[in-house]
């Protein structure tokens, strides 16, 4: 609940036919891909910080946050709590870490179109990154080599 991905935000449910393959994509977007990458690190820290932040606030532990939001998603609350004050609690807090992942998911579209890569492609390569080996050695390189530039 926590980790933060605007491709698992954005994506829709339907998996590509093939894994995509480093050639689908052009060593600028490549570039751009990593470029967008390395700007986001600090926002996700921030909002790692934030919602962790704003489940403490409520009085609930984030341990126990992350319990009741698996329960939630399984449609077992109820289950894993009886006591309506930590159902508030846990109710309050879920809805100003929506509001948090809202507001960030905000700020990554915006470093992806100042990048000038459309958030379709960013997401195109996030999957595959995620899905293709290919992929992730030629980003890998890309990010160590650009770290060994700095």
């Amino acid at each position: 609940m926590l980790g933060f991905s605007l491709q698992a935000q954005q994506i829709s449910p339907q998996a590509p036919q093939n894994a995509a393959k480093a050639s689908d994509f052009t060593d600028e977007e490549y570039d751009k891909f990593v470029n967008i990458n390395a700007e986001l690190i600090p926002v996700q820290q921030e909002v790692q910080g934030k919602m962790m932040d704003a489940i403490k606030a409520e009085g609930l532990e984030v341990q126990r946050f992350q319990e009741l939001a698996q329960a939630q998603q399984s449609g077992s609350l109820k289950d894993a709590s009886d006591d309506p004050e930590e159902i508030g609690k846990f109710n309050k807090a879920g809805q100003q870490v929506m509001a948090i992942q809202k507001e960030v998911q905000t700020k990554a579209q915006g470093l992806i179109e100042e990048n000038d890569l459309s958030v379709q492609k960013f997401q195109q390569m996030s999957m595959a990154y995620n899905q293709s080996q290919e992929v992730r050695a030629k980003v890998d390189t890309l990010i160590s080599e650009k770290m060994e530039e700095q």
